[in-house]
Parts: C-alpha cells; sequence; structure tokens
C-alpha cells in the first residue's frame, strides 16, 4: 500500500470518526439537557394537578356545607378534575384503602417498581421507563383526601425526545459522508502537493542506483524534503567517491597484472628462445655458449629479481609492522657501510651528514625503503659523480633526504613515478634490472609508517626524494 493511499484512508477515517463522535457527544448532551427540562417540567405539572385535587375536594366539601366528602364525591372530584384538565398526561390515582383505581387516564406502562419507592407526601418520586417501543417519564406520591390516603402517578410520553435524537443522527451521518467526501477531493490535492517532492527524490534515487552517480537533487519543497535531499545529496557524493575509488583500484590493478605480465614474458621469451638455441643448434663456439648462457642467466637474475620486489610489495601492502623506537641516523650509517664498495664500482662518492634521530619503525621493513631509495639513485648517475644522504630532525618531525645529480625526472613522469612498474627511463632501467617496482614499494612502506614521501627533481640536474617522518612523540607537519 502506497503512502499516499495510507495518509489519505487514516485523514478519511479520522474525519469522518472526528464528526461522528463530535455530533454523538452534542446530540447526547443536548438530549440530557432536554429530559431533565422534560422532568422538571413533568414534576411541576405533577405538584399541580396533585393541588388542584386537593383544592377540589376541599372546594365540593365547602360548596355542599359536609364535614367530609365520602368515596363516590371524591372520585367524581378527581374525575371531573382529569377530564377538564390533564389531557395531556396520563394519570393514574389509587386508593390505598382498597387497594383499587379511583380513576386511570390514558396508556401507562408498569408502575409498580415506582410505587414501591413512594414513602410519603413530600417526596415526589421520578423515573424514566420504557414500554414497548415509547418512552415515558413516570412522577408519583401520596396524597391525603378527607382522611384517606391515595397514590397518585403521572407520566409523560418522551418518546418523540429519542425520535428526534435518532433523525439528527442519520442527518450528522450523512452529513458527515457528505463532508468526507469534500475532504477527500481536497485531501487528494494536498497530499499531492506535499508529496510531489518525494516523488522527484525517488526519481532520482533511482537514477543514482541506475549509475548516475553524479545525479544531484534540488533543494526545495519543506524543510524536511530539502534535509532529505541534502542528505540523499551526501549519500550520493560518497557513493561517487567510493565508486571512483574502487574503479581507480580496479584500474590499478587491471594495468598492475598486465604490466607484470609483459615484465614476465620479455625475460621468459629470452631465456626459452637461447635455451632452445642451445638445444637445437648442433655445432655451437664457446664464445656463442658463453654468450647465450649469460644472457639467460642475466634475465633468470631479472626474473629472480622481479619476483622479489613483488614478494616484498605484497608484504608492504598486507603484512603488520613491528614499530619501535630506532635510531634513524644509526640506521642510515649501516646502509652507507654497505653501499661503500658498491659505489665503488661507479667511482660514485655517497656523502652523509646525520643528525641523531629516533623515530617509531619496523627496522629491517624502513631500512629496505631507504636502500631502495640509495639504489635507485645510484642507477641514476653518472660516473663519478655524488649522492648526499641527510638525516634532518625537528621537534615534530624527522626528515631523511636522498638526492643525486643524475638524469633526473620529467615533469609527465613524476605523477606516475611511484606507480608499479612504471620506469622513466625504461631501456636504462631494463639493462640495470630494475622492474620498476623500488619506489612502489618505498610509497607503500611509507604509508604503513604514517610517512610522506616528497619529490623535488628537474632533468639533467638530478632528483631528490624527502622521507618525512614524525619523531618519536611527535606528529608530522602536513605544511
Amino acid at each position: 500500500m502506497k503512502l499516499w493511499f495510507k495518509i489519505f484512508i487514516s485523514s478519511i477515517f479520522l474525519v469522518i470518526a472526528a464528526v461522528n463522535i463530535t455530533a454523538a457527544a452534542v446530540l447526547s448532551n443536548n438530549q440530557n439537557i432536554l429530559i431533565t427540562r422534560e422532568r422538571s417540567r413533568q414534576l411541576s405539572n405533577h405538584e399541580y394537578i396533585c393541588a388542584s385535587i386537593k383544592n377540589k375536594v376541599i372546594y365540593e366539601r365547602l360548596k355542599s356545607d359536609r364535614f367530609l366528602l365520602d368515596d363516590d364525591d371524591i372520585r367524581s372530584v378527581i374525575n371531573k378534575s382529569a377530564l377538564n384538565q390533564f389531557q395531556d398526561i396520563s394519570v393514574v390515582i389509587k386508593s390505598m384503602e382498597n387497594n383499587g383505581n379511583t380513576y386511570t387516564s390514558g396508556k401507562l406502562p408498569d408502575t409498580s417498581a415506582l410505587e414501591e419507592n413512594i414513602s410519603d407526601e413530600n417526596n415526589i418520586v421520578s423515573t424514566i421507563t420504557d414500554n414497548k417501543d415509547r418512552s415515558y417519564i413516570l412522577a408519583g406520591s401520596k396524597i391525603t383526601l378527607e382522611g384517606k390516603k391515595y397514590i397518585i402517578i403521572t407520566a409523560a410520553d418522551i418518546s418523540e425526545i429519542y425520535a428526534e435524537r435518532d433523525r439528527e443522527l442519520i442527518f450528522i451521518q450523512i452529513i458527515s459522508v457528505l463532508c468526507a467526501a469534500a475532504v477527500a477531493v481536497v485531501l487528494l490535492v494536498i497530499i499531492y502537493v506535499f508529496l510531489r517532492p518525494l516523488g522527484r527524490i525517488n526519481a532520482s534515487i533511482k537514477e543514482i542506483a541506475d549509475g548516475n552517480y553524479d545525479k544531484r537533487l534540488e533543494y526545495k519543497g519543506s524543510e524536511e524534503f530539502r534535509l532529505l535531499s541534502r542528505n540523499i545529496n551526501t549519500m550520493a557524493e560518497a557513493v561517487e567517491e567510493n565508486y571512483k575509488r574502487i574503479e581507480s583500484v580496479a584500474y590499478e590493478r587491471k594495468r598492475f597484472i598486465d604490466s607484470l605480465s609483459h615484465e614476465i614474458k620479455t625475460p621468459l621469451t629470452s631465456i626459452l628462445g637461447f635455451a632452445d638455441i642451445l638445444r637445437i643448434k648442433r655445432a655451437i663456439t664457446s664464445e656463442e655458449l658463453n654468450e647465450y648462457s649469460s644472457i639467460i642467466v642475466e634475465e633468470a637474475k631479472r626474473l629472480r629479481s622481479l619476483s622479489e620486489k613483488l614478494m616484498e610489495l605484497v608484504s608492504a601492502e598486507n603484512g603488520d609492522l613491528d614499530l619501535r623506537p630506532v635510531r634513524a641516523d644509526m640506521l642510515l650509517g649501516e646502509l652507507q657501510t654497505v653501499f661503500i664498495p658498491i659505489m665503488k664500482t661507479k667511482s660514485i662518492t655517497l656523502s652523509c651528514r646525520l643528525e641523531k634521530a629516533v623515530i617509531n619503525a619496523d627496522e629491517d621493513i624502513f631500512k629496505s625503503l631507504i636502500y631502495n631509495l640509495i639504489d635507485n639513485a645510484f642507477k641514476a648517475s653518472s660516473e663519478g659523480s655524488v649522492i648526499e644522504l641527510y638525516c634532518e630532525s625537528d621537534s615534530k618531525n624527522v626528515t631523511i633526504t636522498v638526492k643525486d645529480h643524475g638524469i633526473g625526472i620529467a615533469d609527465e613522469d613524476k605523477k606516475r613515478i611511484f606507480e608499479p612498474f612504471y620506469m622513466a627511463d625504461k631501456s636504462r632501467s631494463r639493462k640495470q634490472g630494475g622492474a620498476g617496482l623500488g619506489l612502489a614499494l618505498c610509497a607503500e612502506i611509507a604509508k604503513k609508517h604514517g610517512a610522506k614521501l616528497e619529490l623535488e627533481s628537474e632533468p639533467g640536474k638530478g632528483t631528490a626524494i624527502h622521507v618525512i617522518i614524525r619523531s618519536a612523540g611527535g606528529e608530522i607537519n602536513e605544511n
């Protein structure tokens, strides 16, 4: 069941119920007022009848100059009085001595219950009773006529009051139906106007669900709808951002796999090709054997290097680090010792300026980060050049810098230099056994340590990479 229909049905039901309940309450109150008024009037009539009969009896006794009237005279006076004055009221007069009716006028319901409650002349008892389809107000009391006790009961038909109430109830029901019909028309218009923004919002949400993630809602309608639109826009922005991020991750993974396939294919092709030559060629010189074997060995080393770098990259992405306070200057000093023999092969000087600094790091993993940076600087440097290794610290940060004066990096390559398998100078990197994973591994290790890498490079003038990491107890200054 749709929301607009629920609102419509509920509102119509409430309107009809409210009209009927209000009308019933008003009619019931009016009926009680009328009945109270009618009861009061009937009590007054009853008192008047009793006083009138007493006066008639006294008048007849004085007129006939008698001491007391007998029963027949009293009956005659009552009959004349009732016939002349009480034609709109049913009356029954009973003698309490001979237990018989002295006078009866009109139809009366059973009065026995009322008679039992009549105690003395000063007590007028009244009640409302039903007789078949009629309703009556009964009033009863005792009077003394010529020393004899009588019970007088009067009855007034009030059926018309109840009949009028029933007619008014029917009328109210008709009016409530007509009002409900009129309200229904107005309500449908109001619901349509008020819920129209909801339809617009639903249509927009469907567009977003169908893939239109840049769809945004306009801030229209009531405050609640504007707030809902704002929240949906926020959700759409989050969905769009996550979608782009996932899309980017999927693209990067695809490119990673494509690059990996390409990198593996080249050395495998060489190995298989030269191995097949050695297998097929019958007459082969020692020079050819040495050349082909060297190529196979170099390509196998390249494959081994590629697998090792991949393992390091995966370990850096998925492994948990054992962070402990580490003396950064001592760690760099150890690497300096390792690289001195390597640097001598190209007559390169490793110049170090190391300040005392303590960082929270996984020593082996972090050492791999700096090792790769120095190794890349070595590969990019020409013979006889200088590679600079600095360690500087302040109250918050420790900055480790590896700077070379080699070939540098072009501006178009700077944005992608930390991507897996990306090599700015592919021919040079492959000749030196590179696979384009070193800087990607560095970026991942830095990320794991909460550090950041900053690149400064100019083609022909060299490259400087700064590793900025929080000092022990400090935070990285993002500025």
